[in-house]
């Protein structure tokens, strides 16, 4: 699946999910992590409001859900709870594929594997998607 949007759109979410995933690198706590990535979707709202095109709603509402989870995963995290971690490396993981994500759309490529992993990444961080993993029904 590809769009092609406007030269303004591709530089507004290479930029800002280039941004995005250089904080997320960052050694700053999850939860400031997420606050990052949520400028993903955030950007990608503006460009639907301006130029609305399917596909770009489908990412928006990926990154969104993405967020949702993964909040969940942070919220329970500091609440105590430690049935399941969240690696170490899952942010940098998540920024890695908001850049290969941004550079599909900027060359109008298929984005259809690079959203795949991204879900599969914020799926590992629900209770089923981590009992999944663990059993090797997939990998990130």
């Amino acid at each position: 699946m590809a769009t092609k949007l406007k030269a303004e759109y591709k530089k507004a979410i290479t930029e800002d999910f280039a941004f995005a995933a250089k904080m997320m690198k960052e050694n700053v706590p999850f939860d400031a992590k997420l606050f990052y990535f949520s400028s993903t979707f955030g950007t990608v709202s503006r460009i639907l409001n301006a130029a609305f095109d399917s596909h770009l709603a489908l990412i928006y509402m990926l990154l969104t859900t993405v967020h949702s989870n993964v909040l969940g995963r942070v919220v329970a995290m500091k609440g105590g709870e430690q049935s399941f971690p969240l690696k170490e490396d899952f942010f940098d993981r998540l920024g890695a594929e908001i850049e290969e994500l941004a550079a599909r759309l900027k060359n109008d490529a298929d984005t259809g594997d690079v959203l795949e992993k991204i879900a599969l990444l914020a799926f590992a961080t629900t209770g089923n998607g981590y009992y999944l993993l663990q059993k090797g029904m997939f990998t990130i």
